[in-house]
């Protein structure tokens, strides 16, 4: 299946001849210090790591010890905050950290005529002062109009509208993300999260809070959900001040400055994090590898199961996610610098972020203690279509590469497992195909091609709203810090916001129902197509006879 299974080699950046991958500097998996290797490359070097191969320049590439220094950088204002409203305390427990910021926002506003004066040196008047303004020139993501106005669409453009030769926007990388949902989905879940916090210094952070690690499946698997929800507010609506992926970007950012406090102050779980060697818990580097995550390894994962997504899509899906990166407290000069240039800089930044984090040296001696292993674990057999855990494992492979799976001790899969995968990753690329060549079928395209891939859209922007949300208890999440018996439960009605979805048997019987429908006219015109072909053949046949 080569579409589908294309040489796992992947060129990161600027395109390589052959001859460069041939003699890139090959970096062993298991070499127990990469970072003195990447250290010591000489600008310019061609590098292979794991299934990936780039090219190492000044300009578009960290070396480990500018990473340390990042290490040590914190979100400082958001964690001002979370202490001035005691939100890492006993009372901060299960609270909405920005309803706790309006209301005290609010009393200040009414209980003295000196507010005015005094707010400029009130941390959280200041915070809600930088999250209401929009990013810097060069991080955010508005196209322009005239006059050097902005054009300050938050919510993605519909499929087919016109995207002009002017620079990528927030919104075009928003259509990104839907267009290509089902697969940027499963890469989120099976490289970003699973392969993503096998890093150590990353896991470490995890095993403090039981995010993401926890023994107990239905408590990921409740994470991996509020990620989920976040990820589908951000493409959703990322209008300033009001949209909901602007208020859970600023629920995560407050989310990570509990975590920081709360471990700073002792009140981890098991209390062992080294920040003298890990950094500070959710610190700049780590927020940034974490934003490329989501930003480029789902065009990495696009890549290696044979879709071609073009240069400027990409583009647009680095915009948006370097826009919301700004709401998740990341400095603007990083983003400015790693993710404010062209895609192919910002995916050769991600990789030297990412190599300096992955695991390294022996691979783990208990595949199944593994947090990777737990993380596919909690998804297996889930709604909408049960499936085995070796059935995750066998996609988280697909995405990362087989010399990266190997290293986080993956276990290979049957053939059962790849011709199950192999059939999903098809028929999810089937339905991508058909949508884009039906709407420039003359004619019948502007007809009803171009419906359908709006309607196999929203479908799939419902399909995964609903499965979400209903994971969750039905309500959408707030961010809120639960303790560590309560992360298997789902939210109650006193906890989260309205679901903002409708629920129930006949929303299932619609959903069934459209899905079929798609299915039908997808069926009725490539029979159609067929029978035309066989048609034209015959005709053609008989008059040369």
């Amino acid at each position: 299946m080569g579409l589908l299974r294309p040489d796992p080699l992947l060129v990161i950046g600027a395109p390589l001849t052959p001859a460069e991958i041939e003699g890139a500097i090959h970096l062993p998996p298991s070499h127990p210090d990469p970072c003195s290797i990447l250290e010591s490359l000489a600008p310019g070097s061609v590098l292979r790591h794991f299934d990936f191969v780039a090219r190492y320049d000044r300009d578009s590439s960290f070396r480990p010890s500018e990473i340390e220094p990042l290490r040590r950088e914190s979100d400082g204002l958001a964690d001002q905050v979370v202490d001035v409203l005691g939100l890492a305390n006993v009372k901060g427990k299960g609270r909405d950290a920005l309803v706790a910021i309006e209301e005290y926002l609010r009393e200040k506003e009414q209980g003295a005529d000196s507010w005015t004066k005094e707010r400029e040196d009130d941390p959280v008047w200041r915070l809600w002062e930088e999250m209401a303004r929009d990013p810097p020139e060069g991080v955010h993501g508005y196209g322009s109009i005239s006059d050097g106005k902005h054009d300050k669409r938050s919510t993605p453009l519909e499929p087919f509208g016109a995207r002009g030769d002017s620079p990528p926007t927030l919104a075009e990388g928003q259509a990104v993300f839907w267009k290509y949902s089902a697969q940027i989905y499963s890469s989120l879940a099976h490289f970003s999260l699973a392969g993503g916090f096998s890093a150590p210094k990353l896991a470490s952070v995890m095993r403090e809070t039981n995010y993401l690690t926890s023994d107990m499946r239905d408590a990921t698997h409740k994470r991996l959900l509020e990620t989920s929800l976040f990820v589908l507010d951000a493409m959703t609506d990322m209008t300033t001040g009001s949209g909901r992926g602007w208020r859970s970007a600023f629920r995560v950012r407050m989310l990570h400055a509990q975590v920081r406090r709360r471990i700073a102050n002792g009140k981890g779980r098991h209390n062992q994090y080294d920040e003298a060697e890990a950094g500070v818990p959710i610190n700049q580097a780590d927020l940034l590898a974490v934003l490329g995550a989501f930003m480029v390894a789902p065009m990495w994962s696009l890549r290696r199961i044979g879709i071609k997504v073009t240069p400027r899509e990409e583009a647009a899906y680095q915009v948006c996610w370097r826009h919301i990166g700004y709401y998740l407290g990341i400095s603007p000069s990083l983003l400015l610098k790693v993710y404010g240039t062209t895609f192919e800089a910002a995916e050769t930044y991600f990789a030297s972020l990412a190599f300096c984090i992955f695991p390294s040296g022996a691979t783990p001696s208990d595949p199944h203690a593994t947090p990777q292993y737990k993380i596919l674990s909690s998804i297996a057999n889930r709604p909408p279509r049960p499936s085995t855990v070796q059935h995750h494992v066998e996609l988280c492979r697909l995405f990362l590469g087989p010399s990266l799976a190997d290293q986080l001790a993956l276990p290979d899969s049957q053939w059962r497992e790849r011709l199950a995968v192999d059939f999903e990753m098809w028929s999810a690329w089937t339905l991508l195909a058909f949508g884009q060549a039906y709407a420039r079928i003359p004619l019948l395209g502007e007809w009803r091609g171009k419906s359908w891939e709006v309607r196999r859209q929203k479908w799939f922007r419902w399909a995964i709203e609903l499965v979400v949300v209903f994971g969750l208890g039905e309500r959408r999440t707030v961010f809120a810090w639960r303790e560590a018996d309560r992360h298997e439960s789902k939210l109650q009605k006193d906890e989260g916001e309205e679901p903002g979805v409708e629920f129930g048997a006949h929303v299932g019987a619609a959903v069934r129902k459209e899905w079929r429908d798609l299915l039908l006219e997808m069926g009725v015109v490539c029979g159609s197509i067929a029978v035309a072909a066989v048609g034209c053949v015959v005709g053609i046949h008989r008059l040369l006879a």
